[in-house]
């Protein structure tokens, strides 16, 4: 197998984003439009027909070029429509052309998490038809908090992108300056490679040919998604979320004061669980968590553990430490 390492310039997106659409994988997270946002400089490694593909989140700093996992992204790896044994991942993995690289890999690529840095949970919640089986998975605190939400008439709708960033961005003062500059072009973004995907999709079905590519393209819609929670028409909590064809993904949520005090994103997650999931055949992607507290909101709904890792090499220690201290 001849893996190429293709410089940003060199990468015929249009390939890639067809790998990435039919991937087993179905995560958005390593589209080209995604990595555009969240990491200008990517580069990666593939096979000549890019049946398997690779992201390298790439940084650059004092001349320096380093691999280190991006913002709004919680998984990488291979990505391939066909199975990556662990020979295919560490023969990718062998030619990752810099000395220091810390980023995670996919939950597909677990049969190689005997040889990774870090083994790491993320929580979803699985599939089912029936709303009432998944609500028999609700702990007491989630149940009451999802029956105190109703009880003040909270209602729930579509949030406009410019309400929703800049609730986030009220409520996240403190975050990293990159966060902020990233979290309203990324949104923008899903929904403007949407629409161009629906309309590559209506054009293609008038078509009479399609090739691999062209079906690949229509096949791996990804459908972004801003809900609010509105209490007296005022935006007390609102969700970035984004459907692929076997999940809904729980990616930027944020909540004021009010509501957190009206349990609004209770009232949010079985929202969508019962009206998104149940309805088509999703599995909810809590997308984390590493951290406790926001853990146990979710194993509040039932959600199981599902693992990913991430891999790292580190040479010279003392240049890692200043480069991922200062990224």
């Amino acid at each position: 197998m001849k893996i190429l390492h293709l410089r940003h310039n060199q990468i015929d997106r249009i390939k890639w984003d067809a790998t990435i659409a039919q991937s087993l994988c179905d995560l958005p997270y390593a589209y080209s439009w995604y990595l555009d946002v969240v990491c200008p400089m990517w580069e990666a490694l593939a096979t000549e027909d890019y049946a398997y593909v690779m992201p390298l989140p790439l940084k650059k700093k004092w001349g320096i070029s380093y691999l280190i996992h991006p913002i709004w992204v919680q998984q990488l790896g291979v990505f391939s429509a066909q199975g990556v044994t662990t020979e295919i991942f560490e023969a990718f993995r062998c030619r990752i052309p810099y000395l220091v690289y810390d980023f995670n890999i996919n939950y597909l690529n677990k049969g190689c998490l005997s040889n990774c840095s870090l083994v790491k949970t993320n929580l979803i919640v699985p599939y089912s038809k029936d709303m009432t089986t998944i609500r028999k998975g609700y702990n007491s605190n989630t149940k009451r908090n999802i029956l105190k939400a109703q009880k003040v008439g909270l209602r729930i709708g579509e949030a406009g992108v410019e309400e929703f960033v800049s609730l986030w961005k009220s409520e996240n003062t403190t975050m990293r300056w990159d966060l902020h500059s990233t979290i309203q072009p990324l949104v923008e973004a899903a929904f403007l490679q949407c629409t161009v995907h629906n309309a590559q999709s209506t054009i293609l079905s008038l078509g009479e040919k399609c090739t691999i590519i062209d079906e690949a393209v229509c096949s791996g819609l990804f459908v972004p998604c801003l809900f609010g929670v509105y209490k007296d028409d005022k935006l007390i909590a609102a969700l970035f979320g984004m459907q692929t064809r076997e999940r809904f993904i729980y990616l930027i949520p944020v909540s004021n004061q009010a509501g957190k005090e009206h349990s609004a994103m209770f009232l949010l997650v079985d929202y969508i669980l019962e009206n998104i999931c149940c309805q088509q055949g999703l599995v909810f992607d809590c997308e984390g968590s590493m951290i406790e507290g926001v853990a146990r909101f979710y194993r509040g709904f039932g959600a199981e553990e599902q693992f990913y890792a991430s891999i790292s090499r580190c040479r010279p220690q003392w240049l890692v430490k200043i480069l991922t201290k200062f990224r």
